[in-house]
């Protein structure tokens, strides 16, 4: 047996441990609530009106004041028979305006398009999605990625232009897990609090990969949205070296969401006239 000083050292040591694991591991995830899950989403998605969404580039992150727009993006939400949901987007840019600053970039005017669906059951569960990137000049598509999940397994299946792009993979489904690909704008993320933070899947619409996305709600701040001083939270999505933004209204709303490039950041931010017209001019439709 120790001295009975050592034990008494050894049994205040476990107790400060304790207390800090309880205090930076337990107690936070208890007192925030849990995260947005694609029920909490799916939930608070408002069916009425689609959103629109301009799509803007930054070249010098020195200067994030200054943007060109590039395309147009529009999101909307569809309740289904089964009572489920369906949530759609559609996103047009021009490929050579995004481009033409970059070193060695051409002019061309090369209209991209990225239409996605993505349909969630009432539990809450997505049950398929389907993307389609394509041309003005390719409406079979460039590149195609869908996923149908199969007892507790997602599989995705890409097709590209040339069958080097074709793969297939799988992966485990969680529960109500988040599953979005990264040019798609979400339109809201209900009951955040800061510091927060759990895991999504991001798929990449060109080459159908799909990373763990580590999201976390990190500050409360202001921001200039509509020529006015708006209260959001600030929230990260780190993807191996990657990180993107979205800014989310106290109410849930997203209001915008920034993806870094190579060297640019792309922008997309919702117009405040949620019944704007979509970049096509028409219904959004699956792929």
């Amino acid at each position: 047996m120790p001295p009975r000083l050592v034990s008494v050292a050894i049994l205040i040591y476990w107790s400060i441990a304790a207390f800090w694991l309880l205090t930076w591991e337990v107690l936070p995830e208890l007192s925030l609530g849990y995260p947005p899950d694609l029920r909490s989403i799916s939930a608070a998605s408002d069916d009425s009106t689609p959103v629109a969404w301009t799509i803007d580039v930054i070249d010098d992150p020195r200067h994030p004041e200054v943007r060109r727009t590039v395309g147009r993006a529009t999101t909307a939400s569809t309740r289904l028979p089964d009572r489920g949901v369906e949530l759609t987007s559609l996103v047009v840019f021009d490929a050579g305006e995004l481009l033409k600053r970059l070193p060695l970039a051409s002019n061309p005017e090369v209209r991209l398009t990225i239409s996605s669906a993505y349909r969630v059951d009432p539990k809450g569960n997505l049950q398929s999605f389907d993307m389609k990137v394509s041309t003005d000049d390719s409406d079979d598509g460039l590149f195609t990625v869908e996923g149908r999940l199969k007892g507790a397994m997602m599989h995705v299946t890409s097709k590209g232009m040339v069958s080097v792009l074709d793969r297939k993979m799988s992966f485990p489904y969680e529960p109500r897990g988040v599953v979005s690909d990264a040019l798609r704008p979400f339109d809201r993320l209900p009951g955040l609090h800061v510091g927060q933070h759990w895991d999504t899947r991001m798929i990449n619409p060109f080459t159908g990969a799909v990373d763990v996305v580590r999201v976390e709600v990190k500050r409360r701040g202001f921001i200039d949205w509509n020529g006015e001083a708006v209260s959001a939270f600030e929230v990260d999505q780190h993807a191996g070296p990657m990180t993107s933004k979205a800014w989310v209204r106290l109410d849930g709303v997203i209001l915008r969401q920034e993806v870094p490039l190579p060297l640019l950041n792309m922008v997309l931010e919702r117009a405040p006239d949620a019944a704007s017209p979509n970049p096509a001019g028409e219904g959004i439709e699956a792929p």
